[in-house]
């Protein structure tokens, strides 16, 4: 069955057609094959299904991109979001053989120093950037970013550009090349180049349904009843839902906020680590050396408001298969604080979350600084005091308290805002 791409009206016949004159004119100019538009015509249909399939939120952005990194033997082929609010990144997709910790040290530190950025970002959306063309061996032999980082970590040459650009984000798609490697030909670059407007135009059909897509499920239902802030986020940062506590606590403005239906900490590191956490819970998948990145269910991010306090922020993930589909069909974070005001009237729920007791265990702290006794604890809860002390050692040892006097010292500190 021939497969037809609707929107650039090009069969795969078509396609293939595009690219053997693209093998031919590279072979013809340099008088050798690339081995990269050899690899990439006969797989060239595939990779564009894919985009789309991504864009129409059938599978992660990982599925293209992993077959291009293959395909162009890329250190790195990155699809990434930068909140234009904040200066960090907000999500990245990538896959090569990038090593597993690369990309959490550029998020840490080395995007901050990275040369690349003062002449990628001011670019237009379509505009393409080869490092090569502004930096020379001379420059690059003096740059601590690539003497310090990006050449020991295995990569060389940039080839990119902006896919997306409005007020509050920035979308950017690149190819790294490997140390050892030169620089893409020019038949390569203009392959990479035809392979971006199809991720543009499928990022436009991601926002189309996203912007018509209905927020509701039996999960956020159940959120709504809980007197803690509550927010759903995916892994662009996206807010998918927030309860009345997490409205009043987004529109107080204080310690975070919603940026154009984004995320976002109003203190700069706060928002880096808030980006970190995310990526560690694994919502889409995260691929370096063909490895799995190991996953975290549960990240707690030490978040700045505006008086220079701080506060501990949670990030559950909640994957469809471990919830029943109850917070809909794509994995999402559930992110809380505590709401101000009423410190002692704590949800067993936040405790769990946040000190990651048992439910049983998270009912016994909230009665305890709510100032109950282990005798009167037992009573409420209908279990045996033994049972109350027994949670209580338990609790002692996750939470690192000494005592029931510690134990309300710790829990309101954390969780006061």
């Amino acid at each position: 069955m021939t497969w037809v791409n609707r929107r650039n009206g090009l069969s795969a016949c078509e396609i293939a057609f595009c690219n053997e004159e693209w093998r031919i004119r590279f072979t013809e100019s340099n008088k050798m094959p690339s081995p990269i538009l050899e690899r990439l015509a006969p797989r060239y249909d595939r990779v564009v299904e894919d985009i789309y399939r991504a864009g129409s939120g059938l599978h992660s952005w990982l599925r293209p991109i992993e077959q291009i990194a293959d395909i162009f033997d890329a250190w790195a082929v990155q699809l990434l979001g930068v909140n234009k609010k904040t200066g960090v990144m907000s999500f990245s997709f990538e896959s090569g053989s990038a090593p597993p910790a690369g990309p959490i040290e550029y998020l840490r530190h080395y995007h901050r120093i990275d040369p690349r950025l003062g002449k990628f970002l001011p670019a237009q959306v379509g505009d393409w950037f080869a490092c090569e063309e502004h930096f020379d061996d001379a420059f690059v032999a003096g740059n601590p970013f690539y003497q310090d980082y990006l050449i020991p970590l295995g990569a060389r040459y940039l080839y990119g550009t902006k896919l997306h650009d409005d007020e509050s984000a920035t979308v950017l798609l690149g190819h790294l090349s490997r140390v050892g490697n030169p620089p893409l030909s020019a038949a390569e670059k203009e392959a990479f180049r035809r392979i971006s407007t199809h991720f543009q135009k499928a990022l436009d059909i991601k926002k189309a349904l996203e912007a018509n897509a209905d927020r509701h499920s039996v999960g956020a239902e159940l959120l709504e009843k809980l007197r803690q802030p509550m927010l759903l986020i995916d892994n662009e940062r996206r807010i998918t839902y927030r309860n009345h506590s997490a409205r009043a606590l987004l529109g107080r403005r204080d310690l975070v906020f919603d940026s154009e239906g984004l995320l976002a900490c109003r203190d700069a590191d706060s928002d880096l680590d808030l980006t970190i956490a995310i990526r560690s819970l694994g919502l889409v998948p995260i691929s370096t050396h063909g490895d799995q990145v190991d996953l975290q269910e549960r990240r707690v991010v030490r978040l700045k408001r505006k008086d220079g306090g701080r506060v501990a922020g949670t990030l559950i993930a909640l994957r469809p298969e471990s919830t029943m589909g109850s917070f809909g069909p794509a994995p999402q974070a559930l992110f809380t604080v505590f709401e101000p005001g009423a410190p002692v009237d704590i949800d067993p729920f936040i405790l769990s979350t946040t000190f990651d007791l048992t439910p049983a265990e998270a009912r016994v702290a909230a009665a305890i600084v709510a100032g109950g006794s282990p005798e009167q604890c037992a009573r409420d809860l209908s279990v045996k005091v033994s049972t109350v002390r027994s949670h209580l050692v338990a609790i002692y040892r996750k939470t690192g308290a000494t005592g029931q006097a510690d134990l309300v010292r710790l829990i309101l500190s954390a969780t006061t805002l």
